[in-house]
């Protein structure tokens, strides 16, 4: 796939395509020694003349609130948008057969001046539904549960670890699926110290409890999910009920199903979890990776 890099700054709101294999952020960025800043990942589909950005809107709006959160400027919903579709424009161009790729679009703080103020920047580029996406989309995973080291309900006393927030620093999530891949996993699952299930380190998680599909209180110290929450509007669509729970290790064990939701994977099974077999649902991990993908 030919990459796509567009700049943005918010301050002039402008939209620069440039060459995402040249250097762009200084090192006194915000981002790149703090990660300061905040991300949205969109899964874009084409069919012809036809593009689906799929969940847009939730995204921008989770983009908005994490920005509010960390005290950045509020996005510009045009700018973000010409930069969304200069990158739609740039992959098409150049491969008129691409079908479905994803578009990470990303806000920094930025240097902090000499006076003390700060320069925010963002960009957005295209990255690959690659092999290990289709691989786990057609045969699910498997995962291990890690300790999230607080326990749940934390963020409502403590808004400043920033748990409902999609920041750059991603330190902690990367190592979760180092540790979970040194295990034989392809998962790490978060479980609150106090034993409440949470959230994959990329991902929701939602399980199947005959016909009601239950996932994990955002409240209770994970990401609101954008794709969670598309599942959860249409459920009545799949004949279930959705709502929100909390639940332990064994629920998810002992499910009637169990998926990992998340932009670019859609919907994957997950297969087992601490060396134990869950229950497989095929009809409906087709009709759900049907539904997100319609976006």
């Amino acid at each position: 796939m030919t990459d796509a890099l567009v700049l943005i700054d918010p301050a002039a709101s402008t939209v620069e395509v440039s060459d995402l294999g040249a250097p762009h952020l200084p090192v006194t960025d915000l981002s790149a020694h703090r990660g300061d800043g905040i991300f949205e990942t969109v899964l874009v589909r084409l069919g012809g003349s036809d593009v689906t950005v799929v969940n847009r809107n939730r995204h921008f709006t989770r983009f908005c609130s994490s920005a509010s959160a960390l005290g950045l400027p509020e996005p510009d919903p045009d700018l973000w948008d010409r930069a969304l579709e200069t990158v739609i424009a740039e992959v098409r161009a150049a491969d008129p057969s691409s079908t479905e790729f994803g578009v990470r679009y990303a806000l920094s703080r930025g240097t902090q001046n000499p006076d003390g103020s700060q320069s925010p920047r963002g960009w957005a580029f295209n990255v690959p539904v690659d092999d290990t996406i289709t691989r786990a989309r057609a045969q699910g995973i498997s995962a291990v549960s890690l300790d999230r080291g607080y326990d749940a309900y934390l963020g409502s006393k403590a808004p400043w670890l920033l748990i409902g927030a999609k920041t750059l620093s991603y330190a902690v999530n990367q190592a979760a699926g180092r540790y979970a891949a040194e295990q034989g996993a392809d998962e790490a699952l978060f479980v609150s110290h106090d034993g409440i299930v949470l959230e994959g380190p990329t991902s929701n998680l939602i399980i199947r409890r005959g016909d009601r599909l239950l996932t994990p209180a955002p409240e209770a110290g994970l990401l609101s999910g954008t794709t969670q929450r598309l599942v959860f509007d249409h459920a009545a669509e799949l004949g279930l009920t959705a709502e929100y729970a909390d639940f332990g290790l064994s629920e998810v064990i002992d499910a009637d199903g169990a998926w990992y939701v998340s932009s670019m994977r859609t919907a994957v099974t997950l297969n087992q979890l601490d060396g134990n077999p869950i229950k497989r649902d095929e009809d409906l991990t087709a009709r759900l990776q049907t539904l997100i993908m319609a976006g």
